[in-house]
């Protein structure tokens, strides 16, 4: 059973050094419990293990992080299009960070990724 779809979370795609997880607005997790639990399969392969990792709040404010993305899920559009109308497609809006020695990328679509850092080229 693959720990990472548990809980509402939909989408998950491990590969050598990322995880890939769908984050569930409407679901009972926070988005600083799916990060948590993608960097610890990220780091053991077991999501259950979040528990054992530093809080998500000791490197970035998890209220900050839900609030950011507010705006697009109960609008349709971008939260940081200041509300207005947008021609043509923007680009999704995102965030990255670092937690636990791995890079987190969350995206306004709820897709949380969290890689190890010596398998990228560039953040």
């Amino acid at each position: 059973m693959d720990d990472a779809t548990t809980q509402g979370k939909g989408l998950s795609t491990q590969e050598a050094s990322k995880v890939v997880v769908q984050h569930d607005w409407d679901g009972e997790d926070c988005l600083a419990v799916t990060i948590a639990r993608a960097a610890a399969e990220a780091w053991t392969g077991d999501s259950d293990d979040a528990m054992t990792l530093p809080p998500v709040g000791s490197v970035v404010d998890p209220d900050a992080l839900e609030n950011l993305f507010a705006p697009s899920r109960n609008r349709g559009r971008p939260a940081t299009d200041g509300g207005q109308p947008t021609e043509g497609q923007e680009p999704a809006s995102s965030v990255r960070f670092t937690y636990v020695g791995y890079n987190v990328s969350i995206s306004e679509n709820g897709v949380v990724v969290v890689e190890d850092p010596s398998s990228l080229d560039e953040l």
